[in-house]
């Protein structure tokens, strides 16, 4: 276990990783900035928070593509079922941080923080057996897919978005939890050889 918690450089870059949640987190709140948008005239006034999530998805992928595959594929030990692990803890970790910083900020958009992060990693699952070290570019598009396209007006975002939706929408959450569990089986039972 030693050797795959040194090869997925976990306990470096995991933590650094969530510590960047948090200081966006605290930097960002509910900040908002004027972006480009398509599906509204002008631009839209989207909360800078949405980006958040970004470097603790973008180190999960990392963590997950950083591999001995010829070790793991003639190994015995349960790689998969460590790194679904890992990946469900590190999750748990980023939703309470964010819960915690959310009620201490007052601020709503500090609690979704931790919901979208758990839905671009699901994302991110979801397309790791497809496209390989290429699906930490998923996330990045589903967020400026929303940016862009997701908006009717300035804070009445399209239901297919989930990340500008309120942390009490509940169809955000069924999308969420749909993501994990989709993305967690083909991290646990999905092909072992990940192009």
């Amino acid at each position: 276990m030693i050797w795959w918690c040194k090869v997925r450089r976990a306990h470096v870059l995991l933590p650094l990783g969530l510590l960047s949640l948090a200081l966006l987190a605290l930097v960002l709140r509910d900040s908002t900035a004027a972006l480009p948008s398509f599906s509204m005239s002008g631009s839209n006034e989207a909360k800078i928070m949405l980006f958040a999530p970004i470097p603790l998805v973008s180190t999960i992928a990392l963590c997950l593509d950083s591999r001995l595959p010829a070790a793991e594929v003639a190994g015995i030990r349960p790689v998969r079922g460590l790194d679904t692990a890992l990946t469900g803890l590190v999750l748990a970790v980023a939703v309470m941080v964010c819960l915690l910083l959310g009620v201490w900020l007052d601020s709503g958009t500090v609690v979704a923080a931790g919901r979208n992060t758990v839905f671009l990693t699901g994302l991110l699952l979801l397309l790791r057996p497809v496209v390989g070290e290429a699906a930490v570019i998923g996330p990045v598009t589903w967020l400026m897919a929303v940016v862009l396209l997701g908006f009717r007006e300035s804070d009445d975002p399209y239901p297919w978005t989930v990340l500008p939706e309120p942390v009490d929408a509940p169809h955000a959450a069924l999308a969420t939890a749909l993501a994990l569990l989709a993305g967690s089986t083909l991290l646990l039972r999905g092909p072992r050889n990940v192009p």
